[in-house]
């Protein structure tokens, strides 16, 4: 059963729930330090070694989709390029991100991840934080105009 911890940080007083396999100990730790908490990566993870970047841009919720995507799309490797994806252009590293989303085209005179500034060419998908940013940037992209945030990784999950 989780239990309640308070704090004080900045002199003001903070709550915090702490999970079961948690001790209160280091949850105000965190809290004093002022380092927001992200769970432990969790058991069964493909590709492990890619989790705490993930949290950075995405919420823990999403990580089995990522881990997922991460697996079934590069096999959790970084350096992976497909030089010819279906509509012809590469896709690039860890989620295979088209060269649609960093070329230019008839929807974005530049190139959609360019316009959102996020890279300048499409060979910056191979630094982490730029793919996973990227990532970022498709998903919401999705949400904003179907409603589905991994619609441009196919219809997950129910392809699974």
């Amino acid at each position: 059963m989780a239990e309640s911890i308070d704090s004080y940080v900045g002199g003001t007083a903070q709550s915090r729930v702490v999970a079961p396999n948690e001790s209160a100990e280091v949850a105000s730790l965190i809290l004093i330090d002022g380092v927001d908490y992200v769970p432990p990566v969790p058991y069964g993870s493909i590709c492990p070694q890619w989790y705490d970047l993930a949290m950075q841009y995405f919420p823990p919720t999403e990580w089995n989709t990522i881990d997922f995507l991460l697996n079934r799309e590069s096999r959790c490797d970084l350096l992976a390029l497909n030089p010819k994806d279906t509509n012809g252009k590469p896709s690039y590293s860890l989620f295979q991100i088209n060269g649609f989303w960093c070329r230019p085209n008839k929807h974005y005179e530049q190139g959609f991840l360019q316009e959102q500034g996020i890279l300048t060419t499409c060979d910056e998908l191979f630094e982490p934080n730029i793919q996973f940013r990227a990532a970022r940037a498709i998903y919401v992209e999705g949400l904003v105009r179907h409603g589905r945030g991994w619609r441009s990784w196919g219809n997950y999950p129910e392809t699974r």
